[in-house]
């Protein structure tokens, strides 16, 4: 095993274990306070060993991890003397790091294959999106839509509610179903990948559930509100069994950050 995978490793565990020692109280508020002063300085020094012990054993440096406990570290450093807010379990809001790497992987490697294309779908409504082929082997998703890259806004008037299957590495959509024809039966619309920037106003005569499965994010529904280390989320409204018109969606992100409001 590679010196990066060990390190990355402990680092876990070690941080697992504090967590699992804080839910229980049994962590005193000193020792969280020493723990909370020496993170930045920890998760920089780590950073640092990420990318320079493979480089003595003329190894490739581990660019991805090394850079993001970088970043992180640093700014819980600015937040300690005082020049931003910035806590230790923020590090989910640090998503658009993927955004970034992924462009600097583009502009350094060659062995991606991308095609742009830019237009707007069968229903009239803006897509923009940047197809990408990546290993799918044993997903069984054979009806859904990939592309690397998606940017979609659905809200036009009377534009058609329909099921969606689409997989992306980093997607942000865009639904506005009070301005939808929507028929009378169940819609399923299923959002999955990296990351997912999602906003949906509903009409508040359209019953909906939701089904979130992501690893960090913000989740808002209405008055619910959910953020930071997500679990299994599930919400629906109060009449959505016995309702004949209704949309089911599902999201599958890593990092999810979905806003849903009923007018």
């Amino acid at each position: 095993m590679s010196f990066g995978k060990i390190l990355i490793a402990l680092i876990i565990i070690v941080l697992g274990i504090y967590w699992m020692l804080d839910s229980l109280n049994i962590i005193s508020p000193e020792m969280m306070s020493t723990f909370d002063d020496g993170l930045p300085y920890l998760a920089i020094l780590f950073g640092i060993l990420l990318l320079i012990v493979p480089l003595i054993h003329r190894k490739r440096p581990n660019i991805f991890f090394g850079l993001f406990f970088l970043i992180y570290g640093g700014l819980l450093l600015a937040d300690q003397y005082g020049y931003l807010i910035f806590k230790w379990q923020d590090f989910w809001k640090l998503w658009p790091y993927l955004i970034i790497y992924f462009g600097l992987s583009m502009l350094f490697q060659r062995d991606y294959s991308i095609k742009f294309k830019k237009g707007y779908s069968n229903d009239k409504q803006r897509k923009k999106h940047i197809i990408f082929d990546w290993n799918t082997k044993g997903e069984g998703e054979k009806d859904t839509k990939r592309a690397f890259v998606n940017d979609a806004a659905y809200q036009k008037e009377n534009w058609m509610a329909k099921p969606m299957n689409e997989r992306v590495r980093i997607g942000s959509y865009t639904f506005d179903f009070t301005k939808a024809f929507i028929p009378d039966e169940t819609i399923p619309i299923r959002l999955s990948g990296w990351v997912g920037d999602i906003k949906i106003t509903m009409p508040d005569d359209l019953e909906f559930r939701v089904e979130v499965r992501a690893k960090v994010g913000d989740v808002k529904i209405d008055d619910a509100e959910q953020s930071g280390v997500l679990r299994n989320y599930s919400w629906q409204t109060a009449h959505y069994d016995q309702a004949v018109r209704k949309i089911d969606f599902t999201f599958d992100f890593q990092v999810i950050d979905l806003s849903i409001d009923q007018v």
